[in-house]
């Protein structure tokens, strides 16, 4: 489950990159400076070969999750989810792939501890 959790991670960190591309240079699509559109043509692949990697489940989640908060995935400290701040019960919620997620933001949570993507 950590390394799935280290590939959501770099998803996210892909997905935020491509959505900056976007806000910056709506255009980067076909007939777009070719640097710009170049950069969006390896971000989407980059994109896919990751996504290859993440369960099915969990990749469903994950984007399901994305679309209503940019940053689907987030650490706790000291037993709060850093994405709503809300602390969790000792209880903690677990979807059935063995993810944790938060009761209040439906966010999937990385514990303290857990390794670093790269």
């Amino acid at each position: 489950m950590k390394t799935q959790l280290a590939e959501l991670v770099e998803l996210q960190e892909v997905d935020s990159r491509l959505d900056e591309l976007e806000k910056t240079n709506p255009h980067a699509a076909p007939g777009s400076p070719l640097g710009a559109r170049a950069e969006r043509e390896r971000l989407v692949a980059q994109r896919t070969a990751i996504a290859a990697t993440v369960p099915p489940e969990l990749l469903r989640y994950y984007e399901r999750v994305r679309k209503r908060h940019p940053q689907a995935v987030v650490g706790t400290s000291e037993g709060c989810c850093l994405g709503c701040f809300t602390r969790r019960p000792t209880s903690m919620a677990s979807r059935p792939g063995g993810f944790e997620t938060c009761e209040r933001c439906g966010r999937i949570l990385i514990r303290p501890g857990s390794p670093a993507p790269g």
